[in-house]
């Protein structure tokens, strides 16, 4: 029996997403080598744009990483300048990420990277098409991330 997931060419949803994914990766490391930093680090410093002081818990799980990742991760980007940890006031336990002004100022570049592989991955789609695509990827990854929470 064909799956009919299948397109013309016989790949797969499976094989089609790991393609892109791969191609995607390998694309934007070769923007962010540029900019000194690993393929993990420009979603911390995106997010951190937005969430200045969070604590790195937070950022783990935007992140999908496992706390001890992102200690190893954030500490790299400590000794970079990227970012700094402060003890929180209300409990020394706890640390506050914040972005340096060297973090802000490469946080822009990365802005305009992620721009323009937008735009080279999107050539040729009209706006519905691309519409289309955010709501497909968003309805594969909800399935997903259902059954992934059904099985922890």
């Amino acid at each position: 029996m064909e799956n009919k997931f299948s397109n013309i060419r016989g790949n797969t949803l499976h094989m089609a997403l790991i393609n892109v994914g791969h191609l995607h990766r390998r694309r934007s490391s070769r923007y962010f080598e540029k900019l000194d930093l690993s393929h993990a680090q420009p979603k911390i410093l995106d997010f951190l744009s937005e969430n200045d002081g969070c604590i790195q818990r937070e950022i783990a799980v935007h992140c999908a990483r496992e706390a001890a990742t992102m200690t190893s991760i954030l500490g790299i980007m400590e000794k970079s300048g990227l970012i700094e940890r402060r003890p929180n006031p209300k409990d020394r336990r706890i640390l506050n990420v914040f972005l340096t002004q060297k973090g802000k100022d490469i946080q822009k570049n990365i802005g305009e990277t992620f721009s323009q592989l937008d735009k080279e991955c999107l050539e040729g789609f009209s706006e519905e098409e691309y519409a289309q695509l955010i709501d497909y990827l968003e309805r594969i990854y909800n399935n997903m991330n259902r059954r992934e929470q059904e099985d922890a």
